[in-house]
């Protein structure tokens, strides 16, 4: 194979290895913030935009100690692609063993969910009452859940 060939071949893999699937120039807008529960922070809760078109992609990210969290859509804080979305926050305790009369797989050691630390409605976008819409740029999406 010629020279060139080689390069131009050896560019084109560069190329697709630095800007992944759907990762440079995807479109994501920045989305960051934090979320309180009674007005103290939540941590170690997932936070999933879903999109309210259903044409574009849902974005999720995890709250750290403090209650903050970065969106990701097609990496892990790439942001999310404008657009209005519907929120869900799930929050549970650690796993547990399984309570008496609880059924699982049957298998030694199992653990179940932990117990939620927030009501359930926040746990699905449809009955959590919580939304946020992206736009180009930089977001700010901050949500005290308050019962």
């Amino acid at each position: 194979m010629p020279d060139h060939c080689s390069r131009l071949i050896g560019f084109l893999l560069l190329l697709l290895v630095t800007t992944g699937c759907g990762g440079g120039g995807s479109g994501a807008a920045a989305v960051s913030g934090k979320i309180t529960h009674k007005g103290k922070p939540l941590a170690k809760a997932n936070v999933s935009f879903t999109p309210v078109d259903g044409a574009s992609r849902a974005a999720a990210g995890l709250t750290d100690e403090s209650g903050y969290y970065k969106l990701g859509t097609f990496s892990a804080s790439d942001g999310a692609l404008p657009g209005k979305y519907r929120v869900a926050v799930i929050a549970r305790g650690p796993d547990r063993p399984p309570k008496p009369g609880e059924t699982g797989s049957g298998m030694p050691g199992e653990t179940m969910p932990g117990d939620a630390l927030i009501p359930m409605k926040y746990f699905a976008p449809d009955s959590s009452g919580l939304s946020f819409e992206v736009k180009k740029g930089s977001n700010t999406a901050n949500f005290d859940l308050v019962d």
